[in-house]
């Protein structure tokens, strides 16, 4: 018995999609080669730092609270780029959306990637779409058990690898393997490795396309950032209805017949299983391998002239013309534009040293046998750079300062101390300000400390303090 609930659920049928190659298949295969070269592969890369600090070039140092990317080190204080980084991916989607639809989803997105590398592997062991049907509905044996079990050990192994990959971001790839092994793995990294693979296995391997059709919010609300202008993956219906498939009734029709033939090419080998030619469909991821799939069938047919299928604009199906700079458009651009830019110039001038200065208030100041008066304080210098630096402390607006740092003799050509801070570490100094005693005003007086350091990539911090005085 069919209940009114019923009606409103659509059995789910699995898709078979048939691989086919031509020039989208290629960019896509071109740009899979960068992305997963770089996921898989910038792991090992390493670089060199300082004695102690670790060498590989990208990681991201949870524990330590630091995040090396090759030579840039960012600190717990920088966390707002993270901000920065979401918002200014936030536009560059709009942006994208607005000029080229749902291109990201069908060329970009891991979740096409990963989902296209475990049909290709199912490809491997089950052969073409007609072979993999025909293995589903046939019944169990020791041939039909072998194949699928070796394609799902190659989904696990893939899956394994992905999370082992992602991992190593946070934990040296070296050191990784190891640890794994041992059993010293930190739980929260198990966790990961575990969930990471079963969800890999999981989304790649039997959610597919219901993640780009279901799941994904993007699918839901990217009607509202298409206009007529954006850039999407149609059927032009004037030239390719009616449609007819029999050779015979075309040649009776002659011109009246549309171009498409209605092979169902563009359907088969559709990820999502869509068919383009009823139209705009959220569907759609806008991968190319639609008009991969008529143009091959054209060209068997020795067929020219304009394509049935291809990426164009509603406003061009209507026979105008694209316009790519509007309204939207331009003010994504301005707007991306803006917060890259301030995230390369904070980058450009990113502080590679930080001084903290904090007065002893027990007591306030000291009077010197000879009259002087003297403060003294606790500074902290923190050491951004990825190599060990020896600073100049200096003091400037208090006349007649002398400057001393307690179980440090070296000072420079000046007189000014030199202090000495590791890679990434924060070191605490005591430091003791005199005021001669014929220099010497009532109330508090403001000074500046400066920290210089002795190389280039050292950088240099000030910091306002207070002199206290009777």
């Amino acid at each position: 018995m069919t209940t009114d609930t019923d009606s409103l659920y659509a059995a789910w049928k699995k898709i078979y999609p048939r691989h086919q190659e031509g020039f989208f298949r290629n960019l896509r295969w071109a740009l899979y080669g960068i992305e997963l070269g770089l996921f898989f592969l910038l792991p090992y890369l390493r670089w060199q730092r300082s004695p102690g600090l670790p060498s590989q070039a990208v990681l991201f140092d949870l524990p330590g609270r630091k995040f090396y990317i090759f030579d840039l080190v960012i600190w717990p204080q920088d966390i707002f780029l993270l901000a920065f980084l979401l918002i200014a991916a936030a536009i560059g989607l709009f942006f994208m959306t607005a000029l080229a639809g749902r291109v990201l989803c069908g060329y970009m997105c891991l979740q096409t990637v990963w989902t296209d590398i475990f049909l290709q592997l199912e490809r491997l062991f089950e052969g073409n779409r007609k072979q993999r049907i025909k293995l589903d509905s046939s019944p169990w044996g020791i041939r039909k058990g072998l194949i699928k079990v070796g394609k799902h050990l190659s989904w696990i192994a893939v899956s394994g690898l992905t999370a082992f990959s992602f991992v190593a971001y946070f934990i040296d790839v070296h050191v990784l393997p190891q640890q794994i092994v041992t059993g010293d793995l930190p739980f929260a990294a198990r966790v990961t490795l575990f969930l990471l693979t079963i969800g890999t296995y999981a989304m790649a391997g039997f959610a597919r396309e219901q993640v780009c059709i279901y799941m994904c919010p993007y699918a839901r609300f990217q009607g509202a950032m298409f206009d007529e202008d954006t850039l999407i993956v149609a059927y032009n219906p004037q030239l390719g209805e009616p449609r007819e498939s029999n050779r015979r009734t075309r040649s009776v029709m002659g011109a009246k017949a549309g171009m498409c033939i209605d092979c169902n090419a563009c359907v088969t080998t559709c990820p999502t299983g869509i068919d383009i030619r009823n139209g705009q469909q959220y569907e759609c991821i806008m991968c190319g391998a639609c008009i991969d799939a008529c143009d091959s069938v054209r060209q068997r047919l020795g067929g020219g002239g304009e394509r049935l299928l291809s990426y164009t604009s509603l406003q061009e199906l209507k026979g105008g013309k694209t316009h790519w700079l509007r309204g939207r458009v331009v003010a994504y651009a301005v707007l991306l534009t803006l917060v890259l830019g301030g995230l390369v110039l904070y980058l450009a001038r990113h502080a590679a040293v930080e001084l903290t200065v904090i007065g002893h208030r027990q007591p306030l100041y000291i009077v010197q046998s000879d009259g002087s008066i003297q403060n003294n304080y606790t500074i902290r210098i923190l050491n951004m750079t990825s190599s060990e630096q020896t600073y100049a402390l200096e003091v400037e607006g208090l006349p007649g300062a002398v400057l001393t740092v307690a179980a440090v003799a070296a000072e420079d050509a000046q007189g000014h101390p030199l202090l000495t801070v590791g890679s990434g570490s924060v070191t605490p100094f005591t430091v003791y300000l005199r005021q001669a005693r014929d220099q010497v005003t009532p109330g508090r007086q403001a000074l500046q400390f400066t920290l210089t350091a002795q190389s280039p990539q050292g950088g240099s911090a000030a910091y306002t303090g207070v002199f206290n005085r009777p």
